[in-house]
């Protein structure tokens, strides 16, 4: 990817209290682009919390760690280091320091009082964190349907982000149409990565990621 375009349209328009998606296909490995360029970007610089539900971004970084040697994975084992991590659900975390675990709640109480629970343990943390990062909530809201979608919004408009810039990879496959609308419809920012580059998808065109 062009770093500077990359800096410039995802991270350069960010502000505190956006949310952004990242949309990908399941075929697609999102892995090389979470892993491989975004975290790296705002480890390196920024304070960084990742929610990482059922394990799903364990298992991208796992991918990924096994497809880099040498210079490559030094310094993505010295970047993880900076990371924070909230596990919600079963699953490993590989990287980074957990900070919270959380038992996955499907109805509007108790996700608000786990979210809550998260969201003061990052506001008390010594290096406050910039970014908000999430792996796996297409398939929380999978298994909890119109329920989870309700929750994330009673969570999102009760007690709002605004400390932060949240980023959240969504596998567009897994997703029931009207659930990915709603979570369109509140969000700051919509990307789409593919081999093809990373297209905006709201906020206007077309940036080259420099793959292929």
């Amino acid at each position: 990817m062009d770093t500077p375009i990359f800096e410039k349209y995802l991270l350069g328009r960010a502000s505190r209290g956006d949310t952004i998606l990242i949309e990908y296909k399941p075929s697609y490995p999102v892995e090389d682009f979470s892993w491989g360029i975004l975290l790296p970007a705002l480890a390196g610089r920024y304070g960084v919390v990742v929610a990482d539900f059922f394990g799903v971004g364990d298992v991208l970084f796992r991918n990924y760690a096994r497809r880099i040697s040498g210079r490559e994975y030094s310094r993505v084992i010295e970047l993880i280091k900076r990371i924070k991590v909230v596990k919600i659900g079963p699953g490993s975390a590989s990287y980074g320091e957990v900070i919270e675990e959380v038992v996955p709640a499907y109805d509007p109480q108790t996700f608000l009082k786990n979210y809550h629970a998260v969201i003061g343990k990052m506001s008390r943390s010594p290096v406050k964190p910039e970014y908000f990062v999430t792996f796996g909530l297409s398939h929380y809201i999978h298994f909890g349907g119109d329920e989870a979608v309700k929750s994330i919004l009673t969570g999102i408009s009760t007690i709002p982000m605004e400390d932060w810039v949240g980023i959240h990879f969504i596998n567009k496959d897994v997703l029931r149409k009207e659930h990915l609308a709603m979570l369109e419809e509140i969000a700051s920012m919509v990307f789409q990565v593919s081999e093809e580059g990373l297209k905006v998808r709201k906020e206007g065109g077309t940036i080259d990621t420099g793959r292929g």
